[in-house]
């Protein structure tokens, strides 16, 4: 027990979501990239730094015209790793296991909207990672600012790539479109430790070992 309560004093994982890489909020004055099922599609690639890894908290788009209520618009939201960082857009990585929840929409206005995980991902570290950003039914519009605004975070930005055939072939785009990406430090941290809790804890281990003693 002793072993298990110095375990539980000396780490903790870290519940605040940090902003891993992006470029919100947006001003909405670049316009936007066209997304549209089967045709056109853009990604954004950045590379995590070196000795941590970090797990997807969400990811925020900032679109328009995404009306999944009146246009039946669907979102296809996917990441690719490519631990040697040479790749220049998404057909040089490997596609990840990850899904989203995506959220809904009645409205055709421009704003914000949140992409959430249905399981736990961890992006590693040292390696270069692509949000690709499609759509499997309607079209919609991912938007950026003017003038341009460059992403940043815990990891680098690396570049934008646009496909006009279903991702066939890759072009740079030098608009920046606004996104984020929330997650969360995959590192155990030491434990804030308050003398209330630790006293608490404390005080509940003694009666516990008291009680223990007398059931003997």
């Amino acid at each position: 027990m002793t072993a298990l309560l110095a375990t539980t004093l000396a780490f903790s994982s870290s519940a605040e979501a940090i902003n891993l890489i992006g470029n919100l909020p947006s001003n909405d004055g670049g316009g936007g990239a066209n997304i549209s099922a089967g045709v056109q599609q853009t990604a954004v690639g950045f590379t995590l730094p070196v000795g941590v890894g970090y797990q997807l908290d969400n990811i925020v788009l900032r679109l328009s015209t995404y009306n999944t209520d009146t246009d039946g618009d669907v979102a296809l939201l996917q990441i690719y790793a490519d631990a040697t960082k040479t790749s220049t857009s998404p057909l040089g990585a490997t596609l990840q296991t990850v899904f989203f929840t995506n959220p809904t929409s009645n409205s055709d206005a421009a704003s914000d909207f949140t992409f959430t995980p249905t399981a736990n991902f961890t992006f590693a570290a040292d390696t270069r990672y692509w949000l690709l950003v499609d759509a499997t039914s309607g079209n919609y519009a991912w938007f950026g600012s003017f003038p341009a605004v460059a992403p940043t975070g815990v990891a680098t930005f690396d570049s934008y790539r646009s496909s006009n055939n279903n991702g066939g072939s890759y072009f740079n785009n030098a608009n920046r479109y606004s996104f984020q990406v929330n997650a969360i430090d995959a590192t155990p941290v030491p434990f804030d430790f308050s003398p209330q809790f630790g006293i608490a804890v404390l005080g509940g281990g003694w009666l516990l070992r008291k009680k223990f003693k007398k059931s003997k």
